[in-house]
């Protein structure tokens, strides 16, 4: 009896600490405090999008990376669709080279648009 409590207690905890948690995300988010060090980190670095290479034509580097990314047009931003997004779609693809986004950074790239892309 005490193997079978022992094994189904085992099986519980492992089972539990598989389920993968929800992201932890606040109600509100800020573009500076946020998405801004998203790109930091993954896109405004060495020969990528920043102030000299611009891949692309894209400069995420601080201080340029809202503008260019809410400029009229460019399709970047789509605060109805976030999905839809040309920022989203290629952060959920291709982006960057050094290997894709965790589910977390993406879901908080789609919620910042979901509240509006605002620039706070």
């Amino acid at each position: 009896m005490s193997k079978l409590v022992f094994l189904l207690l085992f099986f519980f905890v492992f089972l539990f600490s598989c389920v993968n948690k929800d992201c932890k995300t606040s109600s509100s988010l800020s573009f500076s405090s946020d998405i801004q060090p998203i790109f930091n980190d993954n896109c405004a670095t060495s020969g990528c999008h920043t102030t000299s290479a611009k891949a692309g034509g894209l400069d995420l580097s601080m201080g340029k990376s809202y503008d260019a990314l809410s400029k009229t047009g460019s399709g970047y931003i789509n605060t109805s669709n976030p999905k839809s997004s040309v920022l989203y779609s290629a952060m959920n693809s291709n982006m960057p080279p050094s290997g894709k986004l965790d589910k977390c950074t993406l879901e908080k790239i789609e919620k910042w648009m979901e509240q509006g892309a605002k620039n706070n």
